[in-house]
């Protein structure tokens, strides 16, 4: 049984990835503002490039690329 609550909740992440780590960002965004600690700040960075390069490869940008090649 608990596999299938890990199982259901992995397919919400890989689904809403970009949401996710948004989440992520907006929390050590919080974090930062009370600590005001440096590397939070690149963290923060990180995460951005990662969710901003998530969603570029995003299959929903590729629909015309497909419809061009048929």
């Amino acid at each position: 049984m608990r596999s299938r609550y890990k199982s259901a909740i992995w397919k919400f992440i890989q689904k809403h990835e970009f949401w996710v780590l948004m989440a992520i960002w907006v929390g050590f965004l919080i974090i930062y503002e009370i600590t005001e600690d440096a590397l939070l700040a690149g963290v923060m960075g990180l995460i951005s490039i990662v969710a901003i390069t998530r969603l570029a490869m995003h299959p929903m940008w590729k629909k015309g690329e497909q419809a061009e090649e048929e």
